[in-house]
């Protein structure tokens, strides 16, 4: 499936492929609108596939919030297939309860 990136009332949502064919299309969405706003919700539940490079994107996304100090909530506990990969590589702290 091809990747999509939705914005349905604020939330933006990644539906696909989070995989390094468009993990750039990803980096560079969240990119402007980390630019442009002080709060994003990115969902991630519709994701069917991340690889290593989405990994790292997430990383990168989820540092220039720090870094910005921009409130980043990233949902999608319940997809599986991401939580576990997040886990296994120490990146499950990015998911957020409280929104």
């Amino acid at each position: 499936m091809k990747l999509s990136i939705l914005n349905q009332l604020g939330k933006i949502k990644v539906l696909g492929e989070f995989t390094s064919e468009n993990a750039l299309e990803v980096k560079a969405h969240f990119n402007y609108l980390l630019d442009h706003y002080e709060e994003v919700v990115m969902c991630l539940a519709g994701v069917t596939s991340m690889d290593n490079v989405g990994l790292e994107v997430m990383q990168i996304i989820h540092n220039k919030a720090v870094k910005r100090s921009k409130v980043l909530f990233v949902l999608g506990k319940r997809n599986e297939k991401v939580f576990n990969l997040m886990h296994n590589h120490n990146l499950s702290y990015i998911f957020r309860n409280d929104y």
